[in-house]
């Protein structure tokens, strides 16, 4: 098993793939609010960061796999009600 940090983590997609493969997610970075509340829900347990620009190596946990997601608000049905 090998432990997980998604950055612009959007609702999960990579942190749900990567532990259906059989590793754990052990951090998520994600700005958006409604986001960040799907991702709590269903993660309630792991260390987030909420802005990219604030993150600081020495806070974040150890990860062997770091992910980041495609920048999909352009093509996202929910950006209405995201913002």
């Amino acid at each position: 098993m090998m432990r997980v940090a998604s950055f612009f983590a959007g609702i999960g997609g990579f942190d749900l793939g990567m532990e259906r493969a059989g590793h754990k997610t052990v951090y998520q970075c994600e700005i958006s609010p409604f986001c960040r509340k799907v991702l709590a829900h269903h993660w309630p347990d792991v260390q987030r960061g909420i802005d990219i620009r604030e993150v600081r190596g020495a806070d974040l946990p150890g990860a062997d796999i770091w992910t980041a997601g495609f920048p999909c608000q352009d093509l996202s049905v929910a950006r209405g009600a995201a913002g």
